[in-house]
């Protein structure tokens, strides 16, 4: 996958790349804060 995206390095194939890691990025974050929180509070 990244190689045929490298061979093809347009700026909307970057920016929706980028916007995805960083989706899934603060996703698992966000569920990692709240295992955190339910544990805390229990």
């Amino acid at each position: 996958m990244r190689a045929a995206m490298n061979t093809r390095p347009t700026t909307a194939s970057r920016q929706t790349g980028f916007a995805g890691e960083t989706v899934r990025a603060l996703a698992s974050t966000l569920l990692l804060l709240g295992l955190i929180g339910d544990r805390r509070v229990r």
